[in-house]
């Protein structure tokens, strides 16, 4: 048996609810897109034998599923495209499912996409990442359950994303975002968000981004994610020193949002930062971004457009 599995990135819209006086923390918002991708090939094999890109952080993958399904996976597995590391775009996520998946497959084991994320250790605060796997599109979740964190965020929406908007998606050559036990410390030190903010979220994403998607309206859609974007970002700088990863990412934000960007953010702890902007004025902009990159602080950009089905997985047996 060969398994092969092509997963979306995602870009992180921003966190809902950082109060918890409701008794749900985070709760997130997320968009698939189609570049760029993890690309595995796995089959059966006489022992485990891993090559292609980050194969010692496959292997620990690998290990974390074993140790997970007591399971000792006899496996030939080659990364053949990775989602660059702590760059923003769900990389951890997408390579621990998209591993944990093929093995799962390999060895006829029925686990669901949320069962594998908790047993790889995923979805700790959000589900985006998980269920941006499963089915892409843009979604929303409901945050952790503070009376039973080990209860799977809920999904309490998913939409695809039009198809005539695109993302132009900028990585200065920035410091890596945070990951892991920097990322713990940083959120371990934040302060309790104000219940006032949270309700500007919350009002926000059911009144204006939400119905936006919806009637497909890029304009009012992008009003309502620079704005939710500016509150999320103004209580993280208390770990990052300001509304943005640094000074200069918040330069580049406004230089997108001049430029004629709709809508522009930060995914998650960047570097990675982008603008949705209609299909048409995709190039145009991303003319301007490279531009830009190349007169300051360098990097690259790239168009990318919604992946609205989530994760390709083929099986193939007996050679068909």
């Amino acid at each position: 048996m060969k398994v092969t599995v092509k997963t979306p990135a995602r870009l992180h819209l921003g966190l809902i609810d950082m109060n918890g006086d409701l008794g749900r923390m985070f709760g997130g918002l997320g968009v698939g897109i189609d570049r760029p991708n993890v690309k595995i090939e796995a089959q059966s094999a006489e022992q485990l034998t891993i090559t292609g890109q980050d194969p010692e952080l496959v292997r620990s993958l690998v290990q974390r599923f074993s140790e997970a399904y007591r399971i000792q996976p006899k496996a030939y597995i080659n990364v053949k495209e990775a989602i660059p590391a702590h760059m923003g775009l769900g990389s951890g996520t997408q390579l621990s499912l998209a591993v944990a998946t093929a093995l799962a497959k390999l060895h006829n084991l029925h686990a669901t996409v949320c069962e594998l994320a908790v047993a790889m250790g995923r979805a700790k605060r959000t589900a985006v990442g998980t269920t941006i796997f499963s089915c892409g599109g843009f979604v929303v979740d409901g945050g952790k359950n503070l009376r039973n964190p080990n209860v799977f965020p809920p999904l309490i929406y998913r939409q695809p994303f039009p198809s005539k908007w695109r993302f132009v998606v900028m990585v200065p050559n920035f410091n890596k975002g945070l990951s892991n036990s920097e990322e713990n410390h940083a959120f371990n030190k934040l302060s309790t968000m104000p219940a006032d903010d949270v309700g500007q979220i919350c009002r926000l994403t059911m009144l204006k981004l939400l119905p936006a998607l919806a009637e497909q309206d890029i304009e009012a859609f992008g009003e309502a994610l620079t704005k939710i974007q500016i509150l999320t970002g103004n209580h993280f700088a208390q770990a990052q020193g300001g509304t943005y990863s640094c000074s200069a990412a918040a330069e580049c934000i406004e230089f997108m949002k001049q430029a004629g960007a709709s809508g522009v953010g930060q995914s998650s702890w960047g570097p990675a930062l982008y603008a949705v902007v209609k299909r048409e004025d995709a190039n145009h902009l991303l003319s301007k971004v490279k531009a830009y990159l190349s007169e300051g602080v360098g990097g690259a950009a790239f168009i990318a457009k919604a992946n609205n089905r989530g994760a390709t997985i083929k099986i193939l047996e007996d050679g068909t």
